[in-house]
């Protein structure tokens, strides 16, 4: 592993990413990307619209849109910005059109709430500005009514440095996904010590701002810039809508480096106002109201999006019957923020992460949305909710735990969630169909939703074996342990303490198990890194029953097909340290939205999640039933 990394730093990491992207000549004499040579800040699109475009947080009739005006210096203090919206990639078929200010109040930053739109559509845009012209991007609005398939692509944990992210240039020429939810560490705030891939210019300095964590709101801004200055996450904003959630690294305030830097941390006046800041003002997101109801802000005559409160995050997406998608905040919450939380709803002393207005907001919503028919619930979500840690021997005596997940300290308020979506609501009203979407521990997972995570309990799940599956990399065979059995007897349902089950496809970078081994003991050939990685996942899925499937060494996104009848989970993999990585499908699982107790190989239960062979299914690829046109690349030249 280090000398695959020692051998990529000396190509150069920004090198290698423009000879890539094969647009064009980087030493243009004005500069790179129409800006003086001496303009030192990350680009990637020709000026001003040097961040390309993005959309996000889709509704039935309404869309945002997003781009950024980049100039060497301010021309104005206020720079209008056309907006079109068609649906042709040629902008000919124009359906919508304005104009917007870009100020420095919002780092020059535009955001359009789209309205006026068709629900289960595909739209094109694009932005005009001093003269010059963004690239064309390409966005959906929300099904309103009842579709054949919705199909979600998922990511986490997505640091610059720790990865050349193949898996956004892969998930860009996709044609067929409605969504991109994206968990949490959207950026990062400063780079691993292990995880030194590639840095921007090739400065593997950190007394470079490229290349440590933030110091003030400008900073925090640039870091958004540095993302947004690499094709393949340009590319993958340009194709598709997102919906994003913020975790630790994307708002910590606070001077954090595992490398040494010649900085004090203390001469920082970065505060977690700024850092939601800059989220709000970099991202394709939708605000939401002060009032903790978690209902959009909407703006319906082309103004800016302001928010009331930056530090409201949470906020729901209708897909029609098919799909409710809720984006909660497991983070803000906790106790370094010094965020006052009401834990009303739990029993006196149990700590709360959501908060009582939270937790009320997502515990109504995902009745209220079984109440309407919808199928899926799918809650895009930080970190793993389902207990995946040193297990309890009998329930009520808990044993020490490793903290591999932040709910480990929160017990009391996941019993209290997974007892609601059982039926112990005012409507007594079990919910089906709840998917967990999740990040944070930049490991593969799938499990079922139970509360009780002790050996001896009612829940019964099969035998973890090694997978048959490869990996990205020819090191990573027989990646990851997963149930050889579903360990239900026939019409007997042993395991229907679940209420739901969760989807956690790795991180797009971020280091797994085999690291740990890989600084544990220097030097190691990655072979026996992947080897420790095997024990660690053999120990975690024996010990927890609920873990259906773990894989700690491989990196990538994931995609979710859901249809009536069953939702699919694909694991995709690339190798993080190789550019332009082949896409690999390591791992795919089923969960079924009706029982089907006689079933055959295996019988099918709700809120159960299996590999897709237990059920007599081959790994074949889900593929959308639409192929829409992609919007035209245009030039990317990072700088």
């Amino acid at each position: 592993m280090t000398t695959r990394r020692g051998f990529l730093k000396a190509l150069g990491g920004a090198g290698t990413l423009a000879v890539l992207s094969g647009c064009g000549d980087s030493t243009a004499p004005e500069g790179v990307n129409g800006l003086p040579a001496d303009f030192d800040f990350p680009t990637v699109t020709t000026a001003p619209f040097c961040h390309g475009v993005a959309s996000g947080d889709p509704l039935g009739d309404r869309v945002i849109i997003w781009t950024r005006v980049t100039e060497a210096q301010p021309s104005a203090a206020a720079v209008p910005v056309r907006w079109t919206v068609a649906r042709d990639p040629g902008l000919n078929d124009v359906v919508r059109q304005g104009t917007q200010a870009a100020v420095a109040q919002h780092d020059w930053t535009i955001k359009v709430d789209v309205t006026g739109l068709q629900p289960a559509t595909t739209y094109y845009y694009a932005f005009e500005a001093l003269g010059g012209r963004s690239i064309t991007g390409r966005t959906r609005t929300a099904p309103a009514s009842a579709v054949g398939q919705v199909r979600l692509a998922v990511v986490a944990c997505s640091s610059y440095w720790s990865s050349h992210w193949s898996g956004y240039g892969h998930l860009a020429r996709r044609n067929d996904l409605d969504l991109v939810l994206h968990c949490g560490d959207y950026i990062y705030d400063f780079v691993d010590e292990d995880e030194e891939v590639r840095a921007r210019g090739n400065r593997f300095d950190t007394a470079d701002v490229d290349y440590r964590d933030w110091l003030n709101l400008d900073e925090v801004r640039r870091r958004y810039a540095l993302y947004r200055s690499d094709p393949n996450l340009c590319r993958a904003h340009q194709q598709h809508p997102w919906m994003i959630v913020w975790d630790n690294h994307d708002i910590d305030p606070g001077y954090g480096n595992e490398l040494p830097t010649p900085f004090d941390g203390l001469s920082g006046d970065t505060t977690l106002d700024d850092t939601c800041r800059a989220f709000w003002e970099w991202t394709p997101s939708r605000p939401v109201r002060a009032d903790g109801s978690g209902d959009f802000l909407l703006v319906d005559d082309g103004r800016y999006p302001v928010p009331e409160n930056v530090r409201l995050v949470y906020r729901r997406l209708p897909f029609g019957p098919m799909a409710e998608i809720f984006g909660v905040d497991t983070q803000i919450g906790l106790p370094r923020y010094d965020q006052p939380l009401d834990a009303g709803h739990l029993a006196d002393g149990e700590p709360t992460l959501f908060g009582r207005r939270q937790f009320d907001w997502l515990s109504n919503g995902l009745v209220d949305a079984e109440q309407r028919g919808v199928r899926w619930k799918i809650v895009n979500n930080q970190t793993w909710m389902s207990p995946v840690d040193v297990p309890s021997i009998v329930e009520g005596v808990s044993l020490p735990k490793l903290g591999l997940s932040r709910w480990a300290d929160y017990p009391g308020e996941r019993a209290a969630l997974f007892r609601h979506l059982r039926g112990e609501n005012p409507q007594q009203l079990r919910v089906r169909g709840t998917v967990l979407v999740s990040g944070d521990a930049h490991g593969n997972l799938g499990a079922d939703l139970i509360e009780n995570d002790a050996v001896l309990s009612p829940y019964v799940s099969g035998l973890p074996l090694p997978s048959l599956r490869s990996g990205s990399t020819v090191e990573n065979r027989l990646a990851g342990m997963v149930r050889a059995t579903s360990g239900n007897l026939g019409p007997l349902n042993l395991r229907g303490n679940s209420v739901g089950v969760e989807f956690a496809p790795s991180s797009m970078g971020r280091g797994g198990a085999d690291e740990i081994f890989a600084n544990a003991v220097p030097g190691n050939p990655q072979l026996l890194n992947v080897v420790g990685a095997r024990a660690l996942e053999l120990v975690v899925a024996t010990g927890n029953k609920n873990v259906q499937f773990i894989e700690w060494v491989d990196h990538g996104y994931g995609i979710v097909d859901l249809s009536a009848e069953r939702a699919i989970f694909e694991y995709w993999w690339q190798d993080k340290l190789t550019p332009d990585s082949p896409d690999i499908l390591g791992m795919q699982m089923v969960s079924w939205a009706d029982d089907d107790p006689a079933a055959l190989p295996s019988p099918r239960f709700r809120d159960q999640l299996d590999t897709v062979a237990l059920h007599g299914l081959p790994v074949v690829a889900t593929v959308g039933e639409r192929q829409d046109q992609p919007a035209p690349e245009g030039v990317l030249r990072p700088a």
